[in-house]
């Protein structure tokens, strides 16, 4: 397919070139509206330019919650495989280190929050989605825990399959209690528990800060099961 390039008053526009260098710096992945405001081209034309690249098989897209998240085609990422590996053995050496510290878990998640950079955890970050969560000023969260969980089944720090489950409410619509399960990090024992008490950290200062209230979150429940598919996590999150 030729690549399409725009004569405008003797000046040439690449759009698709420009439209694609934008979505390979974003890793977490962008919208047409972020691509339209990057480079204030009309949403119309990024639409059109969009699908050219797409037909390509040079961008693809994810549906996250309304909107549809488009990602560059080509990774030039460490393998899955010997990332994963290595962070299940720091896991489990901060558990074999500091038995029985969780608190100290959750504030390493809390400090790598504030280091952590978010265009490679797709999805979960995007500009629509801090749109999204960042109302103030209701009486109540429902509206916000019910988005959270498509939210997190798109947070994949460190890996893709967890799923996440919403499970109930507490305190007025002011708690809410989430399953974590299908993890790579929940196996049939609790060696690489540390990961869950990280996301709390990072989960609880994150949301403080966009939300601009206090966050409390916490794992409530551990479940190991002989069958890796049957173990999960829950964890709660109140905002104050």
């Amino acid at each position: 397919m030729v690549n399409l390039v725009i004569s405008k008053k003797n000046e040439f526009i690449d759009y698709e070139n420009e439209i694609l260098d934008f979505v390979r710096e974003n890793h977490s992945g962008v919208t047409i509206t972020d691509i339209s405001k990057k480079t204030e081209y009309s949403r119309n034309t990024v639409s059109k330019y969009v699908a050219i690249l797409h037909l390509k098989g040079m961008i693809y897209n994810e549906p996250v919650g309304r909107y549809n998240l488009y990602f560059s085609s080509k990774k030039s990422f460490i393998s899955k495989n010997i990332m994963h590996s290595m962070f299940k053995a720091i896991f489990l050496t901060m558990k074999n280190l500091f038995p029985d510290k969780e608190d100290l878990y959750k504030e390493f998640g809390k400090e790598l929050q504030n280091h952590f950079d978010y265009r490679y955890s797709k999805g979960f970050f995007s500009n629509n989605i801090k749109k999204k969560i960042a109302l103030k000023d209701i009486k109540d969260f429902k509206p916000h825990f019910e988005y959270f969980v498509e939210v997190f089944n798109s947070f994949n720090v460190l890996q893709d399959t967890v799923q996440v489950t919403h499970i109930k409410y507490e305190n007025n619509y002011k708690t809410a209690i989430y399953r974590f399960y299908n993890s790579e990090f929940l196996e049939t024992n609790d060696d690489y528990i540390f990961y869950f008490y990280m996301i709390a950290g990072i989960i609880e200062t994150y949301l403080g800060g966009e939300l601009n209230r206090n966050v409390n979150s916490n794992i409530i429940d551990i479940h190991i099961s002989d069958k890796k598919e049957e173990s999960y996590v829950d964890i709660s999150i109140e905002i104050e």
